[in-house]
């Protein structure tokens, strides 16, 4: 029996127009689908708080020496010598050197106060005062540094001032972190529920605003800080972080 033969003509004229045919379905379905086309992601977005409390370890107290003198110069000298005992005794307590900060030295005429009279009439004399800035660590020495402070020539005390150091702030920070996802967890639970959907992972996290510190304590004059410093009590204070917390929504 003799073999039939495939004419090449024919089978070429086939595949001539079977090509553009795939081609053409191919294009119309990847219209249809549109695979350059990213869906956009649902999310939900809720916003929360988380809050921890904080023990203050640090006090600032300021502290004024003046000295007088009708010579300036010895007004000075004094102040150094006043300066001087006090930074030994504060040392000899414990205090760091880098806790003992001078913020400010003025020098000049004295004035005597006259009722009606401006401006005030200047005495004979000249005062010089310096302005040192204390930092406790360790409130155990409260009393002792007050005493220091008030028997060594200080004329005005203002404090103190409670706040914690940098790494307890920090530590704080993370607690609250901690708190304020997972507030912010519960919330989105609940809305992806009330709304029929399933919570997914957390596509975003964004810290708002600036965080709470502990509120400076501050005493207005000597007898208000020696009436506040019988040990310094640092109470406790709360810190605050606000989150911004956007899920996937399945």
């Amino acid at each position: 029996m003799a073999k039939s033969k495939i004419n090449p003509n024919i089978l070429w004229s086939r595949q001539t127009w079977l090509w553009p045919l795939v081609v053409l379905l191919l294009a119309l379905g990847a219209f249809y689908t549109k695979p350059w086309q990213i869906k956009p992601a649902e999310t939900i977005s809720v916003s929360a708080s988380g809050k921890t409390q904080v023990t203050p370890n640090i006090a600032k107290i300021t502290a004024t020496i003046e000295s007088q003198n009708p010579n300036l110069d010895e007004a000075r000298s004094d102040n150094e010598q006043k300066i001087s005992t006090i930074v030994t005794k504060l040392k000899e307590l414990g205090v760091e050197e880098k806790d003992i900060k001078t913020q400010n030295i003025s020098g000049g005429p004295g004035y005597e106060p006259q009722i009606l009279i401006y401006p005030p009439r200047p005495k004979n004399i000249n005062q010089l005062s310096t302005s040192l800035e204390i930092t406790i660590r360790n409130f155990d020495i409260s009393d002792e540094v007050l005493a220091t402070l008030t028997q060594s020539g200080t004329t005005d005390l203002y404090g103190p001032n409670l706040t914690v150091d940098d790494q307890t702030l920090e530590a704080a920070k993370s607690k609250a972190r901690e708190d304020a996802v997972s507030q912010a967890r519960k919330k989105a639970e609940e809305l992806a529920k009330l709304s029929e959907r399933r919570l997914g992972k957390v596509v975003k996290i964004q810290e708002q605003g600036d965080f709470g510190y502990p509120v400076p304590i501050i005493a207005q004059s000597e007898l208000d800080l020696k009436e506040r410093a019988s040990q310094i009590q640092p109470g406790q204070n709360e810190v605050t972080i606000n989150l911004s917390v956007d899920f996937a929504l399945e």
